[in-house]
């Protein structure tokens, strides 16, 4: 068992175990601990602080790396609060401190194994995953810069359970495994013993299905980075633009291909397939229609014959009418805008008289006598409808010149 250490690179400084205390993570720490080595060891333990065992399982993980001699990390997650799907909370809160808290040269191992890899396939399965999903469990990736590896993910909790066994390995048994509340504890003690006792390698045809779907996700993949390429437009906030008349030209399952491509690539969660279909119908839209698909945490919209992803946040209106006569340093701090007169002129195209500089930004509730000048101001530098409270409108002894863009 040793040998599956070998996935670890030579010129790693710092291992992270998550450390739970339990048979898997128990037999991974033994593994390393065992072996020799050029890089620190530090356990990680969360507790997520649901259970009532949950500070013994603590002080269990505690003792466990003292008896290596290792310094054992601690972090407490509150999960008290969240009504639905703790398992995915819990997971994001531990990757959020796996990223903040390592850098490059450093290491983290998970003890996922097999079974997991079975379950996952199972569950994400049943939740109408497509190849993304359904390639299951990585065996490495990048967690920006630190490697992420699961190294036993080959073998099976029986395998654990033998090796642990022999070894005499303690490890603490999570009373909470055994609640089929949970999506994932269900598959495993009434799902998955029926299918072993039909099929006792379906282990083996799923871990061959996740491969092959990984490798299909990995051509889709470069496929999208093709189109992506091809169709991206001027960026709104940071994040590209897709061209609308391109993407018409994609055949339907590839625009859907570049549009899951395009949102992750922006760190964004993905989008479910009823969503992206109804984006996939809006996208005929006439063109001076500016649909717009809500998610969660971003919308997506049309406007300018381009899709806009537009993240929760980004919509926030600006208000007020600010006044700086002839001070030639321009400064609203609650917006983070300093810049010089000059500046403004400058970007106007308009020479500097003296006259008295004003910024305003639109009001819904107010009436605006030159509403229909800003309405051609935004049209002709194209800015989206949803950017348009935010945007500077440039008044000169009074009368609107311009946008500070």
């Amino acid at each position: 068992m040793q040998s599956c250490l070998d996935l670890i690179p030579d010129d790693i400084n710092r291992v992270f175990v998550a450390f739970s205390g339990g048979l898997d993570s128990s037999v991974l720490l033994h593994l390393l601990a065992s072996k020799t080595r050029n890089f620190q060891i530090i356990p990680w333990h969360f507790n997520h602080g649901l259970l009532e065992i949950a500070p013994r399982m603590e002080a269990f993980c505690i003792e466990q790396a003292g008896g290596y001699g290792l310094e054992i990390r601690v972090d407490h997650l509150d999960l008290k609060s969240i009504d639905s799907n703790i398992e995915a909370e819990a997971r994001h809160q531990r990757y959020l401190l796996f990223a903040e808290h390592t850098r490059a040269g450093d290491c983290i191992v998970t003890a996922h194994h097999a079974d997991d890899q079975a379950e996952t396939f199972l569950l994400n399965a049943l939740r109408g995953s497509g190849s993304a999903g359904l390639r299951g469990i990585a065996r490495r990736r990048m967690l920006g810069d630190t490697l992420l590896l699961r190294p036993l993910l080959s073998l099976s909790r029986k395998q654990l359970e033998q090796y642990a066994a022999q070894l005499e390995i303690p490890w603490f048994n999570d009373p909470s495994n055994q609640s089929n509340r949970f999506d994932r504890n269900y598959l495993r003690n009434q799902v998955i013993p029926t299918i072993r006792d039909r099929w006792p390698h379906f282990q083996d045809a799923l871990s061959t299905a996740s491969e092959l779907q990984s490798e299909t996700q990995d051509l889709l993949d470069e496929i999208a980075t093709l189109d992506y390429d091809e169709l991206k437009a001027a960026a709104s906030g940071g994040i590209a633009t897709l061209d609308l008349p391109g993407l018409l030209q994609l055949s339907p399952g590839r625009r859907k291909n570049l549009v899951r491509f395009w949102i992750v690539e922006a760190g964004l969660p993905t989008i479910p397939q009823a969503r992206l279909q109804e984006l996939m119908n809006q996208l005929h839209a006439k063109r001076d229609a500016t649909p717009e698909i809500a998610m969660p945490d971003y919308s997506i919209r049309l406007y300018d014959q381009r899709l806009f992803l537009v993240p929760e946040g980004r919509t926030q209106s600006d208000c007020g009418v600010f006044d700086f006569g002839l001070n030639p340093h321009i400064e609203i701090k609650q917006l983070g805008l300093c810049l010089q007169r000059q500046v403004i002129f400058n970007q106007l195209e308009l020479a500097d008289h003296g006259q008295s500089l004003s910024l305003r930004f639109r009001d819904k509730g107010e009436e605006n006598t030159d509403r229909h000048r800003l309405k051609r101001l935004f049209q002709k530098h194209r800015v989206p409808p949803w950017e348009r409270a935010s945007v500077a409108q440039v008044y000169l002894d009074g009368r609107l010149e311009g946008l500070l863009l």
